[in-house]
């Protein structure tokens, strides 16, 4: 009885230890800011993440003058595909209606990250 109680207290540790390395997904914290230049117009984004979620918003500065802010909240999660590679795939809610979001390239580095090639700084 005592052997068989030792060997269940094991089961469970082994199987509480698999469990949570199971849930350690790698995980964004913070405001991340960068500047995207299309032809005419320059756009500030800021990403601010959060467990999993975030938060983007993005202003336009153009030469006929800024816009207001267009805000977007949703959920975010940072993969490896099959050839090692990491990727940060977003799906965002807007107005009760799901816009998509999408898969993009990831790199992380010392003081920021790096979403399809556009490098974003930490804020403190």
């Amino acid at each position: 009885m005592k052997k068989s109680v030792k060997v269940l207290a094991l089961v469970m540790v082994a199987l509480m230890l698999c469990m949570s390395l199971a849930s350690c997904a790698k995980k964004l914290s913070g405001s991340y800011k960068g500047e995207i230049n299309v032809v005419l117009a320059s756009y500030e984004v800021v990403y601010e993440f959060k467990g999993d979620k975030v938060t983007v918003t993005r202003q336009i500065e153009s030469l006929i003058g800024d816009s207001e802010p267009f805000v977007l909240e949703g959920t975010y999660e940072i993969i490896e595909d099959d050839d090692g590679e990491l990727k940060i795939k977003f799906e965002y809610e807007k107005d009760d209606d799901v816009i998509k979001g999408g898969t993009f390239d990831f790199e992380e580095g010392d003081g920021y990250i790096k979403i399809a090639g556009v490098k974003y700084e930490k804020q403190d």
